[in-house]
Formats: structure tokens, C-alpha cells, sequence
């Protein structure tokens, strides 16, 4: 995020009339610069959003709500969008909004010469394909950022990182050397329940999303600065609604893995959720994003079974093999306080 509003400062500062197209490839994605650029004085912009995603999940939208622009309510004429937009000279959109021919009327008056794509490096070529067969002769400057394979952690974790996705290239100067900056709890009674086409802790007893409970009141109770990743989105919604019923802080706590690109914290609670099958764990380029967040330690929710079994050749399960036994919790010492 320091990358784009250096581009965007940049460029404001050559030029006080052009405007500027900051793209990504997912809401969320769009929506974490947009509350960036909230913080940030002189800049003025505008967020296009899809009727369907913002309906969904409008709860994300609070600290920019004045700046949406929702898919239902984009103008016919430019007299209209001129009114829309305002004084705006940052204009926000996923890279599939730009195949909506009705935001074509935006373009029009903030003309798309200067594209900033965020999170570059997570998007598959044939996406850019409508910016560029669209808008192509209107580009000016097309700016790529962002890198996969991120690099904050711990000795413990950056090693194993550096190792299995950057072929052992990289080093650290990190202060955190402790070995075990990284645990896993094993939840070894977990099972994975299908909720809608997204994935929740099932019975019995919910243990991982209850896991979360008990990290997140130690957590809370000593200050510490955390937040709960996942794979599934279904079980961010479960982990949420459990801390919630703790009497925990839950807003901007729990993230999936795709929502949480470009961010990190100090502590960082990892759910894998799956316990019979391999499922988001496969994809290597996403699986480096969830284990590459925390600056200081993680927690890893999973179960031997799994990460010994069918997923043991997951990147998660590597690193499971690379710190070996005394890296795990059991169960029952985790309830009693034993980690």
C-alpha cells in the first residue's frame, strides 16, 4: 500500500488534472486501499461497486460509504457522472468492473490514462484483457505492483518460506529468532462441514472455531495486536459470530486468506479448516500469502490427521514436517493453558 500512494503522490504531483484508475482483482482488495486513501488528506475518490457484492457485504463499506458508487445507481450521461464522481480524481474498481459497459460513462470524463493495478501479481493474464482490448488507446501508463511471495516473518517461518518458494534466494535481519514462533493446535476432533460452496469448522464441538476463542482471550487478555485467517470464508463468518459471543473484539479480526493480501500483524491465527480433502491448501502462490502474514508469531488450527495424511505435501504440511513434533499442542494441554 506504501507502493501506491507513492505512485499516487507521484503522479499528483506532476499532474493536478489527470485522474487516476486504481484497479485490483477483488472487492476487498479495492476496498483496503480505499480506506487507505481515507487517511490521506488530498486525495478525493470514488469506489464502483457491484449492487450484488456491496448488498453482501455492506458491513465493509463503513469507513467509505460516502464514496460508493453501488453498480445500480451508475448514471446514463456524463452530466450525471460528473455529479457522481465530484471532484474526485481517484477512481477505485475491481479489474472486472471494467467489463461492465455501463461504468464506460466514468471513463468517458476521467479518462483512463493512468492505471495503477494492485496486487498484480495474483491476477492471471486473460483478466487484463478487457482493460487492455477497452482501454487500451486511452493508456498512457499502466503501473504493475505487488509480489506473492511476501517476506515479514519470524527466522522460523522466513527460513521454511524462503526455502520452498524462493529456492533458499533470500535472507533476514529479523529480531524474532524463537523457534517456536510457530505452533499448531490439534484439533483433532475437527471436521470440515460444507457450508454453501465455502467451507465452516463442523461437529464435534466446532473445536476449531472454538480454538480461536480461547487463543483470541489470551491474546486480548495480554495486549497482543492478532488477527484470524482462513482459507473459507464461511468459517471467517463462524470465527466472527464465536467472538462476538465471547464478548471479544471481532470487527476487522477475521479475514480470508484472499481479503487479507497486502496486509500482516503482529500475531497471526491460522484456520485450515479441511480435514478430508485438500481443497484451497493445493494452491501453492495463496497458501504462501496465509503463511507469510505475522510479524512476530502464528498458530496454526489443523489436525495431525490431515497435515500427516492427505495434505501432507501441502505447503502447510512441509512446514508441519520442517519443524517436527515440538511444535504441536495437544488438545487437551491447549485447554488447560499448556502452550
Amino acid at each position: 500500500m506504501i507502493v501506491e500512494l507513492s505512485s499516487l503522490k507521484a503522479h499528483r504531483e506532476r499532474s493536478c488534472t489527470r485522474p487516476v484508475w486504481l484497479v485490483a482483482h477483488s472487492n476487498v482488495a479495492v476496498k483496503n486501499i480505499a480506506e487507505k486513501l481515507s487517511n490521506v488528506e488530498f486525495f478525493a475518490f470514488r469506489l464502483l461497486v457491484s449492487k450484488e457484492f456491496e448488498d453482501w457485504h455492506e458491513d465493509l463499506y463503513e469507513r467509505v460509504q460516502a464514496n460508493i458508487i453501488r453498480s445500480d445507481t451508475f448514471p446514463e450521461t456524463a452530466l450525471e457522472a460528473e455529479r457522481k464522481l465530484g471532484d474526485a480524481n481517484v477512481v477505485l474498481c475491481t479489474l472486472s468492473m471494467l467489463s461492465n459497459h455501463r461504468m464506460r460513462v466514468f471513463s468517458r470524463i476521467r479518462r483512463m490514462e493512468t492505471v495503477i493495478v494492485d496486487e498484480a501479481s495474483q491476477i492471471e493474464i486473460g483478466d487484463y484483457v478487457p482493460l487492455l482490448h477497452d482501454f487500451g488507446s486511452a493508456l498512457a501508463k499502466l503501473v504493475f505492483i505487488g509480489d506473492d511471495k511476501q517476506y515479514r516473518m519470524p527466522h522460523v517461518i522466513g527460513r521454511f518460506i524462503s526455502e520452498h518458494v524462493y529456492k533458499g534466494r533470500l535472507r533476514t535481519v529479523h529480531n524474532v529468532n524463537d523457534p517456536l514462533a510457530c505452533r499448531f493446535i490439534d484439533v483433532y476432533k475437527g471436521q470440515e462441514k460444507r457450508s454453501g460452496l465455502s467451507w465452516e469448522a463442523g461437529d464435534p464441538n466446532e473445536e476449531e472455531a472454538n480454538a480461536v476463542v480461547r487463543i483470541a482471550q489470551r491474546y486480548h487478555k495480554e495486549g497482543k495486536s492478532y488477527r484470524v485467517i482462513s482459507p473459507y470464508d464461511a468459517f471467517r463468518s463462524q470465527a466472527e459470530q464465536k467472538l462476538k459471543d465471547a464478548c471479544l473484539p471481532w470487527e476487522d479480526v477475521c479475514f480470508n486468506v484472499d481479503s487479507f493480501q497486502g496486509n500482516e500483524a503482529d500475531h497471526i491465527v491460522v484456520c485450515l479448516v479441511r480435514t478430508e480433502k485438500v481443497g484451497f491448501a493445493r494452491d501453492l502462490r495463496r497458501s504462501n500469502v496465509m503463511l507469510s502474514r505475522c510479524k512476530r508469531s502464528m498458530v496454526i488450527c489443523t489436525s495431525r490427521r490431515f497435515t500427516n495424511g492427505v495434505g501432507k505435501d501441502t505447503l502447510a504440511g512441509k512446514l508441519v514436517e520442517g519443524l517436527g513434533k515440538k511444535a504441536w499442542v495437544d488438545w487437551t494441554d491447549f485447554l488447560n493453558g499448556r502452550w
